[in-house]
């Protein structure tokens, strides 16, 4: 009698345990503990980590890993640059070390960290069926230019050869233009709008080179944007204005835009040796009035000598070009079969051979150290050896009220679109008084703060769409609270 008692005994609390004790990866249970940081939402890593099953490493009191056998993230305390899977990604807001942890912003898990891990769980992502390339420039609009050749050719060039490698997929490629002609900026992306309204499953792809200040600039490398998320500054700026808070059409595609970018601009690091600049947020003209995902791709700098030769050698353009369809593919395998994008890493692993047997001059992704000889007496590492500081360190994130005068360059930029056009545009115009001296455009507002609709106000926007990322409830004023956990889990697994 005792043997079954206790047998039962055993039975009732397993099957008790069963009910009350959730699988691996489950978080029905779980909560997110959201703290107001500069009067901004964060999140602690390490509640992050175990989200995405993930392991917290601590790399001194600055820096922090969350790691697991597929995967990197890297933080660091202060700072808005992020290494994801070994790419460079530029946050919307820096990370924060505070009460003895590391803080990651609300915005920056919604609209950067979980399309980045969880792509395959992007709500709304529809088949692609149609590929929009947009040969940047043309006509009088020429772009950067150098001897060995002008932008706008090299854009199309680049275009002209991406495309069969798509077409060869069973995809319909529209290219913005075929020739040497002007198309203004609001046209090209409506040009993918009209064709996804008809036939839905398009994306766009923009094809840039880039330039700096200077015939000699050590400005170098690739980078590509994306749009920037309503409520955040630019990667760029280090101040928000009114225009951080403005609806454009394509934040409805944040999540798909992203996705794209990280496909395509892991193809590219992983199959042509160019330095890091990173995944970045900007407000462009093509980018902003976009229906589809979209992005910008900057292919070099043809200000940079290193990067000029190599972009006016037509064997290297062919290259960037193949790299680019195969992240675009990999892009259109995911919203077919929501298999996740082939990554850097599995990238490098594959062309190890190829690019062994190639003569370029391969530079370390994480920076340019392989610049520096001994030798330099009195050089504090190889950026004292630079002749102007690289440009894509940008300054640390700070609020700052609106500086005079930009309500008036904003304007004058969303009339414009683009700084090159709008340059040709003032140059035949009257002129007019310098910016500075503009009077302030609102009277008794300080700061853009005064211009935020107020939080009870019905027409307020979200932050996080209530259909996607991992919090779908605004935060309200309070030092700390803590809300529901509202992703669903399929299976136990993420």
């Amino acid at each position: 009698m005792r043997t079954c008692l206790s047998w039962r005994a055993v039975w009732a609390g397993v099957l008790w345990c069963a009910v009350l004790l959730p699988l691996p990866g489950a978080a029905a249970s779980a909560d997110w503990r959201v703290i107001k940081l500069g009067g901004r939402d964060y999140l602690p890593v390490n509640q992050i980590a175990g989200f995405y099953r993930l392991r917290a490493v601590p790399q001194g009191d600055r820096a922090i890993s969350l790691v697991s056998d597929e995967r990197r993230l890297d933080f660091r305390a202060g700072s808005r640059e992020a290494r994801l899977d070994g790419v460079k990604h530029w946050l919307s807001f820096p990370v924060i070390y505070t009460r003895g942890q590391f803080f990651i912003s609300r915005m920056d898990l919604a609209k950067t960290l979980d399309p980045v891990v969880r792509p395959h769980r992007i709500p709304r992502l529809r088949p692609v069926r149609t590929v929009v390339l947009d040969p940047g420039h043309g006509g009088h609009d020429r772009g950067a230019v150098n001897r060995l050749g002008t932008e706008k050719n090299f854009n199309l060039d680049v275009a002209r050869r991406i495309r069969p490698h798509l077409q060869a997929a069973g995809l319909r490629v529209i290219m913005t233009r075929r020739g040497d002609h002007f198309v203004p900026l609001e046209k090209r992306p409506a040009m993918a709008n009209e064709l996804d309204r008809k036939d839905p499953g398009t994306v766009f792809v923009s094809i840039h080179f880039n330039a700096a200040p200077g015939n000699r600039s050590a400005a170098t490398g690739f980078e590509i944007f994306t749009l920037t998320p309503r409520g955040a500054p630019n990667s760029h700026d280090n101040f928000m204005t009114r225009r951080s808070f403005a609806a454009e059409r394509g934040h409805a595609q944040d999540h798909g835009s992203m996705a794209l970018a990280v496909s395509i601009y892991h193809a590219m690091l992983g199959r042509v040796p160019m330095f890091d600049r990173g995944i970045k947020r900007a407000r462009f003209a093509v980018l902003r009035h976009a229906a589809t995902p979209a992005v910008l791709v900057e292919g070099g700098f043809m200000s940079n000598p290193r990067d000029a030769r190599l972009m006016a050698d037509e064997h290297w353009r062919e290259r960037l070009a193949e790299s680019i369809a195969l992240g675009i593919l990999e892009y259109v395998q995911l919203t077919r079969t929501r298999q996740p994008p082939k990554l850097l890493a599995a990238y490098q692993a594959e062309e190890a051979a190829v690019l062994a047997g190639t003569d370029w001059d391969y530079q370390p992704l994480a920076g340019i150290g392989a610049m520096v000889r001994p030798g330099f007496r009195g050089a504090r590492g190889w950026r004292g050896l630079l002749p102007a500081p690289l440009s894509e360190e940008m300054p640390s994130y700070r609020l700052e009220f609106e500086p005079r005068g930009w309500a008036q360059l904003e304007a004058w930029a969303s009339v414009g679109e683009d700084a090159r056009s709008m340059a040709a545009a003032r140059a035949a115009a009257p002129p007019v008084k310098p910016w500075l001296e503009l009077p302030p455009p609102f009277r008794g507002v300080l700061g853009w703060r005064g211009l935020a609709p107020p939080r009870d106000a019905p027409s307020r926007f979200e932050l996080v769409p209530s259909s996607g990322g991992p919090l779908a409830e605004v935060s309200h004023p309070g030092e700390e609270r803590t809300l529901p956990f509202i992703m669903e889990i399929s299976g136990g697994a993420l």
